[in-house]
């Protein structure tokens, strides 16, 4: 499980130091791709494999060629370099906002780690702080 908030940078190349933490958890066959709401997302092998079994129909319908092309097209493998650092493609970092140079907040999110462009990130914490025991109560109600 990931758990945890750090604030990292990205560099003028666009690399992101991963949290120590999360790379020791994160096993080889990792991606990094599209999240939703808009973030990165770090995905480990074995989530990766169940959204992609999602997407295995070979006649799919317009949703499901809409998310494969959009996650598959936003996606690289996993691969830090010998300083814990991995390249987020231009791509990438404009989907969810994230210059180069700038700061990013790295969250652990249960199944996955998710890259938020900082002052995003502050917000919709915030945010959801501020509503914590409503959604407790809706989620736990099954609304």
């Amino acid at each position: 499980m990931f758990i945890g908030t750090y604030r990292v940078r990205v560099d003028e190349k666009g690399r992101l130091a991963i949290p120590a933490a999360f790379r020791k958890q994160l096993p080889e066959g990792s991606f990094v791709s599209l999240g939703l709401d808009a973030v990165l997302a770090i995905y480990p092998p074995d989530l990766w494999a169940s959204l992609a079994e999602n997407l295995l129909s070979p006649l799919q319908g317009p949703d499901q060629r809409a998310l494969a092309r959009t996650l598959y097209s936003l996606s690289e493998a996993f691969e830090p370099d010998g300083q814990g650092r991995i390249i987020l493609r231009p791509e990438q970092r404009k989907l969810a906002e994230i210059g180069s140079p700038s700061s990013v907040v790295v969250i652990g999110s249960g199944s996955r780690v998710e890259i938020w462009q900082e002052a995003r990130w502050d917000s919709y914490s915030a945010d959801a702080q501020g509503r914590f025991t409503e959604s407790a109560d809706r989620v736990n109600s099954g609304r």
